[in-house]
């Protein structure tokens, strides 16, 4: 089920700083999946890096879209992916306060 799903990680010397999952391909779309990032180390760009990580890997395996679910409350979430140039889109997922969001790669 999992078999071509791909997880970054961030790493400070031997320490995981941070890590996302990226979704093998349904539909011609990815979807990123558990964006983390360790709270000391918030701030210095490396969700950036790995979203941005994530869209090269989408991008190499010829999807035409990564998408992504975050809640409403995660303001500072919300603005990084829309830096990045995510837009909200119509909602795959019934839970409330969940906003949707895509890109093209």
């Amino acid at each position: 089920m999992f078999a071509d799903d791909v997880v970054l990680l961030a790493l400070s010397g031997d320490t995981a700083v941070g890590c996302l999952a990226v979704t093998a391909s349904v539909d011609g779309r990815s979807e990123v999946k558990r964006l983390w990032t360790d709270q000391a180390f918030r701030g210095w760009g490396i969700a950036s890096s790995l979203v941005s990580a994530a869209l090269a890997h989408a991008a190499e395996s010829g999807v035409s879209a990564v998408r992504l679910s975050v809640w409403k409350w995660r303001a500072d979430a919300i603005a990084l992916y829309e830096r990045l140039g995510f837009t909200v889109t119509e909602s795959w997922d019934e839970r409330d306060q969940l906003v949707c969001m895509e890109r093209a790669v």
